[in-house]
């Protein structure tokens, strides 16, 4: 039998390893439950008004009606870190379920060294700096944030801000108000682990993390 040159084999070896690759990409994709849609909002004061945990938790259901999926979203002053130390002035963490135990991390933390490398470098935390000036033009890292990830799309949206007379240690103004709305969503064209990077221009380190 003729043997084949040695040239041949690398290209077919890389189309044979894609192959494999998209057909388990798709079979994972395929396994991901279908969830419910799901819509909430809640009006916070802030936490120096309140000296209060901004508390904020809602599962996510498959059609069957079965919690697969837990969203927790706290303000920095939570001290209960089991989960992962939630910072800042409000943050949401998402997590898969099994029954009633966590299935995974954070979801809400893209794939890469920086967000995978800590519990407070991604979009699902909020600092108030970011709901003002130069930073409500990077909106998927201020006012409305979209995360695309295992078949579902969701959206944290904060709204109805208002700002306090007082000022913070920096001389900043001090959040004293605002409207979170949560909307969870199929998406059958989201296949990834974890949370998708938006598109468009990153925003300056005072914007994000």
């Amino acid at each position: 039998m003729e043997r084949l040159p040695r040239r041949w084999y690398l290209p077919f070896g890389r189309a044979v390893i894609g192959i494999v690759m998209l057909f388990s990409s798709e079979t994972q994709a395929a396994n991901w439950p279908m969830i419910q849609p799901l819509h909430e909002t809640r009006t916070f004061l802030s936490q120096a008004a309140a000296n209060t945990d901004h508390s904020f938790l809602v599962l996510i259901k498959d059609t069957a009606g079965v919690p697969v999926y837990k969203l927790d979203c706290h303000s920095g002053n939570y001290s209960d870190d089991s989960e992962m130390n939630f910072s800042g002035d409000f943050q949401c963490a998402l997590f898969a379920l099994k029954g009633s135990n966590l299935a995974s991390g954070n979801l809400l933390a893209a794939n890469t060294p920086n967000e995978q490398s800590t519990d407070w470098w991604n979009r699902g935390r909020l600092r108030s700096a970011q709901l003002r000036g130069n930073c409500l033009m990077y909106p998927e890292y201020s006012t409305d944030r979209h995360f695309r990830l295992r078949g579902m799309r969701i959206m944290l949206r904060f709204t109805d801000i208002e700002w306090s007379a007082r000022k913070d240690q920096q001389n900043n103004p001090v959040l004293e108000r605002f409207k979170f709305t949560l909307d969870v969503v199929p998406d059958t064209d989201a296949h990834t682990l974890t949370a998708e990077l938006p598109q468009g221009p990153e925003p300056p380190r005072a914007c994000y993390p």
